[in-house]
């Protein structure tokens, strides 16, 4: 009657265990890393959507002419925090809405490299008497390219 297990029974578990080990772990960190990338997309669609219509009309009304780069002091760090609930992802002491391009996006927050792995911006168009501001997210690849991943509906 055999007790134990042979040695070439353990090699052979031991080998099937690091395969297994070898193509979960990549797929974790890419289903993780995805999940960021969802988080903040859901994030600048939903300024678009409602917060910087809030934002927009806010300006309006304070007679800013639609521009939200004004609406707040240097000194009011969580003003944006007070309209939406910023992710994890976001950095929230880059967060400069006075840095609202007028004609072009500029970049307004940044993601943190080291929750999200990859880097990302958020830029904004201010806006005008007729034209809300718009908020983009971008991708910034490891070559430097970009890949713009919430743009104008």
């Amino acid at each position: 009657m055999k007790k134990a297990f042979t040695m070439i029974e353990l090699i052979f578990v031991i080998v099937i265990l690091g395969i297994l080990a070898g193509v979960a772990i990549p797929r974790y960190l890419a289903m993780a890393q995805a999940t960021h990338e969802s988080n903040l997309i859901s994030f600048v669609r939903t300024l678009n959507r409602t917060t910087g219509q809030d934002l927009w009309a806010r300006s309006l009304h304070e007679s800013k002419n639609g521009s939200i780069k004004n609406l707040t002091s240097p000194e009011d760090a969580n003003f944006l925090s007070k309209y939406i609930s910023i992710p994890q992802e976001i950095n929230a002491s880059s967060i400069d809405l006075s840095s609202c391009g007028i004609n072009t996006y500029n970049t307004v927050m940044t993601a943190d490299v080291s929750i999200t792995e990859k880097e990302y911006n958020v830029t904004c168009k201010d806006g005008t008497l007729t034209t809300a501001p718009y908020f983009r997210l971008i991708r910034i690849e490891d070559d430097g390219s970009t890949t713009v991943l919430v743009t104008r509906d």
